[in-house]
């Protein structure tokens, strides 16, 4: 220790006061801190766990969303495909291809279905210079 002669002894007190002040708050500053580094360190394992058991819910979720999937592939698979109705074919299509098949040229028949409906032509039967002209109407 250095010489007290010079040294006020209350000066000296409050020196040694001061010295233990300052190594109980090195003290205290230490275990805060290993402190706090502990509870972050629980947070962060707590966080992980729950990371980790939200990842294992989700790809079970996602195995049995497969599951389901290829079940009803497999399903699909077995079923018999569902024959589609033929449409019926109009009265006007049975007529030419009665009149065809009898040996009738297809004009020949058109102007029989003509002649048949009195005369009426469709829209579709009309002259072709009329094309462009819409259809007059009658009141």
């Amino acid at each position: 220790m250095p010489k007290t002669a010079g040294i006020p002894k209350s000066l000296l007190a409050d020196v040694n006061k001061v010295k233990s002040r300052l190594a109980t708050l090195e003290k205290n500053h230490t275990s805060l801190a290993k402190t706090k580094l502990a509870a972050i360190e629980k947070a962060q394992a707590s966080l992980a766990k729950e990371l980790k058991d939200s990842m294992r819910g989700l790809n079970e979720a996602l195995r049995k969303q497969q599951e389901n999937i290829d079940s009803r592939i497999a399903q699909l698979g077995k079923m018999k495909p569902a024959k589609k109705e033929k449409r019926k074919p109009s009265e006007y299509n049975l007529f030419l291809k009665d009149k065809m098949s009898q040996g009738m040229s297809m004009v020949d028949a058109v102007k029989a279905w003509k002649e048949r409906e009195g005369g009426s032509s469709s829209s579709s039967m009309r002259e072709p210079g009329q094309s462009w002209q819409s259809p007059t109407q009658q009141y």
